[in-house]
């Protein structure tokens, strides 16, 4: 607790009521706290180039603070992921959303490997596509004018 606002503590003896206080001042569990975490799931945007791993990471910590505000998100959770990826990613999204009916046989897991494993695939694809770049500039036959 930073000093500043341990006058509002220092009178209090017991760890549980101590801790009590703390959790009234600093976990807002309002309105205005679940908008704020709602926009920013809504908001989240995956970029085309940049690491999977850390878009999925950032949607954890979004889904972890609508947990501790007690919103219930549960099916909810597949949609607002699928919808943060781009128009490129499209035909990955229509084969998730058709895994099963209604969506029923999907997991977050399930939906995390298949990007991850989207992602790989991607680069794989860029890498082989980079290297015949490679291989036909240039002058193939040096001894011609």
């Amino acid at each position: 607790i930073d000093m500043s606002l341990c006058n509002n503590f220092n009178e209090e003896t017991e760890a549980d009521i101590l801790w009590k206080k703390i959790n009234v001042m600093f976990e807002n569990k309002n309105a205005v706290s679940r908008v704020s975490v709602f926009r920013k799931i809504v908001r989240l945007r995956y970029q085309d180039g940049s690491s999977m791993a850390e878009h999925l990471n950032a949607f954890q910590v979004l889904i972890n603070q609508t947990i501790s505000l007690e919103v219930p998100l549960a099916n909810e959770l597949l949609v607002l992921l699928l919808g943060s990826l781009p128009d490129s990613w499209e035909t990955l999204v229509v084969t998730l959303g058709n895994a099963g009916p209604e969506g029923k046989h999907l997991s977050l897991e399930k939906v995390t490997s298949s990007l991850l494993n989207e992602e790989a695939r991607r680069k794989e694809k860029e890498a082989i596509s980079d290297s015949k770049g490679l291989v036909t500039k240039g002058d193939l036959n040096p001894g011609r004018g």
